[in-house]
């Protein structure tokens, strides 16, 4: 359960699932149908999943991941550690395959009344050493700690905070005009897509790609978004009023442009077994996966240099990185999307640099 700090490496990515959510809460009315948005939220089933474990689990983490040591966290060890000899916690400590990820798996939920499972997630379960029938085995444990904590009536009371916790950041999204950047950098004049942002209060572990959301809705990605402190103690006014920093900046870079670059990645990257000299022993998604950063992590990079003159991402592609993810960026910086060019020939012939390089 390793961290990578935040602040040294933007591109930490962890693929991650979700379903429709239905029970978070959100600072601002919905907006039109059709306009392209980041939508923040904090929802309850995360939040649930993810009190569990840090409670099994805060006391034996490594300093660098353990929770910011915010007025929040208080309140929640407060009203929850009472309730840490409960069955539910201690499966959640025996149990190896349980990791930082866990959290995500609330989103597999349609609500926490019943705990009821979505469909089609066996694929996703495994990808977290976990199945159907481990998690309906612990369902009855589940709703026990459900009620006899009283968690939902402890998420209604913290309503308030969690708008204020995500209000300022919405807003300066919203501002900045983030979305519509990204939109002309792709040249791309769709409507209706949107990035959903699940904040995770007392999570300082690491962000989580979603890139399973609304039955694999195109139109829609979704990460979870950490609390990050570079340590418990170190916590900032930051860390309850979020705010938009080049770190956050970039992580939305990268989520967005999967929104561009999944339809491209699914048309132009072909037989999968020409990358495994890339990916030895590697599954079907993992290679895939890899192809995908190779691209995308890049796009990052240019986005950070380019819109917030922010070289990280830059200087690591031109002076460290030795693999073929540096011609891919060099190839990247030639686009221009005031030329007209459609970003389509950048990405195949990112793709083909690719290829090329799994060949030798």
């Amino acid at each position: 359960m390793k961290k990578t700090p935040f602040l040294i490496n933007v591109f930490l990515l962890i693929i991650v699932f979700a379903c429709k959510e239905k029970t978070a809460v959100r600072n601002l009315e919905p907006e039109s149908e059709n306009k392209n948005k980041v939508i923040f939220k904090i929802d309850e089933r995360t939040e649930f999943f993810r009190t569990i474990f840090n409670i099994a689990t805060q006391d034996v983490l490594s300093e660098d991941i353990k929770p910011c040591n915010t007025q929040y966290l208080k309140r929640v060890n407060k009203h929850f550690l009472p309730y840490k000899n409960h069955p539910l916690i201690k499966w959640i400590y025996d149990d190896e395959n349980i990791g930082i990820d866990f959290s995500t798996i609330g989103l597999m939920y349609k609500g926490l009344e019943k705990f009821e499972l979505g469909i089609n997630y066996e694929k996703e379960l495994e990808h977290l050493g976990l199945n159907k029938k481990t998690l309906d085995s612990v369902k009855p444990l589940m709703i026990d700690f459900y009620k006899k904590s009283e968690f939902n009536k402890f998420f209604k009371n913290n309503k308030e905070y969690y708008s204020q916790t995500i209000s300022k950041i919405e807003k300066q999204v919203l501002d900045e005009k983030l979305f519509d950047k990204i939109m002309s950098f792709y040249q791309d004049n769709q409507k209706g897509l949107e990035l959903i942002v699940f904040v995770e209060l007392t999570n300082n572990a690491n962000n989580k790609a979603v890139d399973f959301y609304d039955n694999y809705n195109l139109k829609k990605r979704a990460i979870i978004l950490a609390n990050i402190c570079d340590m418990p103690n170190e916590t900032t006014k930051a860390n309850d009023i979020l705010e938009l920093n080049n770190d956050i900046r970039g992580t939305l870079y990268h989520e967005t442009s999967h929104l561009f670059t999944t339809k491209l990645l699914d048309q132009y990257i072909g037989d999968l077994n020409q990358y495994r000299t890339i990916c030895e022993d590697c599954k079907q998604i993992e290679i895939i996966d890899k192809v995908d950063h190779m691209v995308v992590r890049p796009l990052q990079a240019l986005m950070m240099e380019r819109f917030d003159k922010n070289n990280q991402g830059n200087d690591f592609f031109l002076n460290k990185c030795t693999d073929v993810r540096k011609q891919v960026y060099h190839r990247l910086t030639e686009y221009q999307p005031e030329d007209k060019i459609p970003f389509e020939k950048t990405y195949i012939d990112c793709i083909n640099l690719i290829k090329a390089s799994a060949s030798k």
